[in-house]
């Protein structure tokens, strides 16, 4: 996961972003590093909109920021 905001760039390692669920093998569970959505303005509850890029980033939007 790469963030580009205000000129800085994050790369985060798979491990730290995702995590296996146990007796699930076919979903993990995301979670956002704090740097990242503190970044965005994102609280707990905010719909998000997840996609991926071409070359295999994450893209991530604020649903209510997306333009329809």
């Amino acid at each position: 996961m790469v963030n580009k905001t205000m000129n800085k760039t994050h790369t985060f390692k798979y491990e730290d972003i995702f995590e296996d669920i146990p007796d699930d093998s076919e979903n993990v569970i995301m979670k956002i590093p704090p740097e990242i959505y503190e970044s965005q303005g994102w609280k707990v509850g905010d719909r998000l909109k997840i996609s991926i890029g071409d070359q295999g980033s994450l893209i991530i939007e604020n649903i209510d920021n997306v333009k329809k």
